[in-house]
């Protein structure tokens, strides 16, 4: 199954490989917590982290070419860093996000962050840009758990043109995540809507912590221009998912061995 899984990847990432070489070079990119363009206020435990690459298809042409990988940091940060190629440029940035408050009860995530700390200025959608960001999982009838977002920012966040001109940095976001047991496949379609782009698509996660994720991107001019957006890679939160589960086993394992060891104790001090 994981051979098989290797195998798909390797295809995948000659095909974004052969439309990186035989396109003309804004895209966005992938990571676990986020959506598509937009961050969420959730990050990634401590010791996880993901890379992949992602390239953006408008109109025939490759548009931009993203390589980065993303890592949580004491359970209270997420740190990432992207290489970029963008009209022939080559350009390195990261992004810090800071949880300030975890979802619990009615209350929602929040955390705040900034996006391109590095060579990205002057680049549209890749300038230095802040942000704040709720988020909550929200339980209701018929569809049952649905995760929204919605937060701030500037620069990249804005934009004078469509709708990006009512919106004033707001961002939104919504996601719902279906889980196919007998393949081990963890399926999530997004949407988001932020300055002058609305974007719709899939993340697929395997159980071997290969993920691919395919989207449609409009961009502005009255949404007539749209973008491809393909992504593949890796991360490995399933992995430490299952070391954790592992590790709580043997926990428990112990200390029903050490339970039985004690009353076996006991008998043997009353008899």
């Amino acid at each position: 199954m994981i051979l098989q899984e290797n195998i798909n990847l390797i295809k995948i990432c000659f095909l974004l490989f052969a439309l990186f070489w035989i396109s003309d070079a804004s895209a966005f990119y992938f990571n676990d917590t986020g959506l598509f363009d937009i961050p969420t206020a959730y990050i990634m435990n401590n010791g996880n982290f993901n890379f992949g690459a992602n390239i953006e298809i408008q109109n025939e042409k490759r548009k931009s070419l993203v390589i980065g990988t993303d890592f949580g940091l004491l359970n209270f940060a997420e740190i990432g860093f992207k290489g970029i190629k963008k009209d022939n440029k080559d350009y390195l940035v990261s992004d810090i996000k800071v949880i300030l408050s975890r979802e619990e009860g009615l209350l929602p995530a929040f955390a705040i962050g900034v996006d391109n700390v590095g060579e990205g200025k002057g680049v549209p959608d890749y300038e230095l840009s802040y942000f704040a960001v709720i988020s909550k999982r929200l339980n209701l009838p018929i569809i049952h758990i649905l995760n929204t977002h919605i937060g701030i920012g500037n620069k990249r966040y804005m934009s004078d043109k469509s709708i990006g001109k009512y919106l004033h940095g707001i961002f939104i976001g919504l996601g719902k995540e279906f889980i196919l047991t007998h393949n081990d496949l963890r399926l999530q379609f997004l949407s988001e809507l932020k300055g002058n782009n609305l974007n719709f698509g899939i993340k697929c996660l395997m159980k071997s912590g290969l993920m691919l994720n395919l989207a449609l991107g409009g961009t502005n001019n009255g949404f007539k221009e749209t973008g491809y957006h393909i992504a593949v890679g890796f991360t490995n939160t399933e992995l430490m998912k299952e070391i954790a589960q592992s590790v709580e086993l043997a926990k428990q394992a112990v200390r029903i061995a050490n339970e039985a060891r004690s009353e076996k104790n006991s008998s043997a001090e009353k008899e």
